[in-house]
């Protein structure tokens, strides 16, 4: 895993960005900006704000490491949320607080920071939180980690509440694999990257992106998901090797094609994926 603790998360709206100062192609190895901040350009592209935890070529499609950052690819019982009469502060977890304190196995200081806490089932179900920070693994108690929240519970989250846990969406990105689990796609590379560095993915508008290795070409018009056989790429919907509905599921639309393409090359499209 390569998210970093230096990251920047915030929970205010950002201000207005000096659009003098903005360059897509940047990378550096500090971050400028909180993670996700947005920005719109007056052509209707827009461009977000993102770490990248490997090293990645330009015009790329990226996911966040998901089996780093979403901890609950499965759901996590209820048995991780340590009920407030055995928690280190016993307003833990209870209605107005900003704390939880969970059993979580590897995770270090605020590496869930930025992330969200979604209650799925049971007790004080149906609400989502951003998280501000956490603990380590075995603090306060052995095997326990203790997670801050930005905004106070609505509800109790009980002993057998069940519960997500999902990483910031632009941080620790990878090129994507949606043949694997890294598919929950961020956005296209604007600039080559290194591992553990800064800088902006497109998320929406005319921007360029590679094709996969799908034989033919790509007219205008055609509708781009991503690639089921080349990890980063695009191909036109209905090219997987199988016409399964579950395959079909796990190919984002991503955009839509602006010119012809052969295969394993540049198009520019007409992105969709997050205004």
């Amino acid at each position: 895993m390569a998210y970093s603790t230096s990251s920047y998360h915030s929970n205010n709206v950002p201000g207005n960005i000096d659009l003098a100062k903005f360059n897509i192609r940047e990378s550096k190895t500090t971050p400028s900006y909180a993670l996700g901040t947005r920005v719109n350009l007056s052509d209707g592209r827009s461009f977000r704000y993102a770490q990248f935890g490997a090293a990645v070529t330009q015009a790329r499609l990226v996911s966040m490491d998901v089996s780093s950052l979403a901890l609950s690819a499965a759901a996590v019982t209820g048995v991780g949320i340590i009920a407030p009469v055995s928690s280190n502060k016993t307003s833990d977890g209870t209605a107005g607080q900003r704390f939880i304190q969970f059993t979580l196995a590897n995770i270090g200081v605020n590496e869930l920071a930025g992330g969200y806490f979604h209650t799925a089932d049971s007790t004080g179900e149906g609400y989502t939180y951003r998280i501000k920070g956490n603990t380590a693994t075995s603090t306060p108690a052995t095997g326990d980690i203790r997670i801050e929240l930005y905004d106070k519970l609505e509800e109790e989250v009980a002993s057998t509440t069940s519960v997500f846990i999902m990483g910031n969406m632009y941080a620790d990105l990878k090129e994507a694999d949606v043949s694997g689990t890294d598919s929950i796609i961020a956005g296209v590379t604007t600039a080559a990257h290194a591992a553990n560095t800064y800088g902006w993915v497109q998320t929406w508008g005319v921007g360029a992106v590679e094709t996969g290795t799908a034989s033919g070409n790509y007219a205008a018009g055609t509708l781009l998901v991503a690639d089921a056989r080349t990890g980063g790429s695009v191909m036109e919907m209905g090219q997987a090797p199988t016409t399964a509905s579950t395959t079909f599921a796990r190919e984002p639309l991503v955009g839509i094609a602006l010119h012809g393409c052969i295969s394993t090359a540049i198009v520019m499209a007409d992105l969709r994926i997050n205004p």
